[in-house]
């Protein structure tokens, strides 16, 4: 009987090492090659005007080989240094495709020309007109392997373009207004009131914005409470009576609204794309939220309001600096505990900034016009010019954006 329980059981561990190997076969080896060769573009030696172009077609000869089948994503880097030796003076483009023809959005060529060129501005020594050699390389890379030791690159080919003034939106902000928000008037939903009635959502953490449209996930986290009253909405720009994107003259027509949802509830909100009211969103206990918004998908943006439960309580201040200028509290109501700052700025040179507190708490970043400064943070790096400043001591959210005179 043992010698039979003996033969089985080394019976078994020749099958589990039969298995093993096997499994160990079947595995693919990735195998990341030098490179893969990018065709001349058909466009040959024709200069590409990109304020009228959609795109630019670029293929390679095949897909680069991996040691095995796999779905490779593409992308082009360009720069007008053939070596594409300085990583500053390289523009990558956004738009993924998943075919060896690669069709190049026009718009982020150009966007990527500003980059390379440090064009901030439409001065009037840009020559518009010039025609400008670029050199591309094609990138890729297996779609569900997308760290970058597994990037290759092609060879390098040239093409010619004139260019024009393009600046890279800002993320889209949505706006709260209602009772318990800054000062609890309702603020007409106007422009002209943010940061008085109206406050603003914030960019999110480690989150990326649509370059051309503004449009990816913001938040916001700070104190609510409840009176019984009629609660609050959240407003799309497009719904803010003479904000710059404004669809139309009437206010309130786009937002989020409540549809019988507490922020208890989590989920479920209205987006309201032009239609009926949906009714107002209400707190059904006091305390810290975060709301967060995803608003990618217009007339189909998605709210979820949770418990923000931090490891121990924020700090209140009285004052927020940032330079010479100190900033406004937005949330005025007693009731509520103030975590939110609002300001004008006018810099007449590139400055590096630190927003600073009244205890002497500072936060700063390496990014501008907006970003996540943390405390002890880096100088923010600021550019001449104009700027309104909303500010959440929190999470540390901050963004500038130019006043247009």
């Amino acid at each position: 009987m043992k010698k039979l329980n003996i033969l089985a059981t080394a019976l078994m561990g020749i099958l589990a090492l039969s298995s093993c190997e096997s499994d160990r076969d079947s595995n693919p080896i990735v195998s990341v090659p030098k490179s893969f060769e990018l065709l001349v573009p058909e466009i040959g030696s024709n200069v590409v005007n990109l304020k009228n172009s959609e795109s630019i077609k670029f293929q390679a000869k095949a897909a680069p080989d991996y040691g095995f089948p796999t779905e490779t994503t593409y992308w082009i880097e360009i720069s007008e240094d053939q070596t594409f030796a300085d990583a500053a003076k390289i523009a990558t483009t956004d738009t993924k495709g998943k075919s060896i023809i690669y069709d190049a959005p026009a718009n982020e060529i150009d966007l990527g020309i500003m980059k390379i060129r440090n064009i901030t501005e439409d001065l009037p020594s840009i020559d518009w007109d010039e025609v400008i050699t670029l050199f591309v390389r094609m990138v890729a890379c297996p779609t569900n392997m997308s760290n970058a030791e597994n990037y290759v690159y092609s060879n390098v080919q040239s093409f010619k373009v004139t260019a024009y003034y393009l600046k890279e939106a800002l993320p889209e902000l949505w706006y709260m207004v209602g009772d318990f928000i800054g000062d609890g008037s309702w603020a007409g939903a106007d422009y002209g009131n943010i940061g008085k009635g109206m406050i603003p959502m914030y960019v999110k953490p480690n989150e990326e914005y649509n370059r051309f449209t503004g449009k990816g996930t913001i938040e916001y986290v700070g104190y609510f409470y409840t009176t019984g009253e009629s609660g609050m909405k959240i407003l799309s720009p497009r719904g803010v009576s003479n904000h710059p994107t404004a669809k139309n003259a009437s206010p309130w027509m786009y937002g989020m609204c409540g549809d019988g949802h507490t922020f208890t509830d989590g989920e479920g909100y209205v987006s309201r794309n032009g239609g009926d009211d949906k009714g107002n969103i209400t707190v059904d206990a006091p305390g810290f939220y975060r709301l967060t918004l995803d608003d990618t998908k217009e007339g189909d943006e998605e709210l979820k309001i949770e418990a923000y439960e931090p490891d121990e309580a924020p700090a209140v201040f009285s004052t927020i600096k940032i330079g010479d200028v100190t900033l406004t509290a937005m949330n005025t109501k007693p009731e509520v505990e103030n975590h939110d700052w609002f300001g004008t700025i006018t810099l007449s040179a590139s400055a590096e900034l630190l927003l600073e507190s009244d205890n002497g708490t500072t936060w700063g970043t390496d990014a501008f016009p907006y970003g996540i400064a943390t405390v002890g943070g880096n100088k923010i790096p600021a550019e001449k010019g104009s700027y309104q400043i909303f500010f959440n001591d929190i999470t540390g959210a901050f963004m500038f954006t130019e006043i247009q005179e």
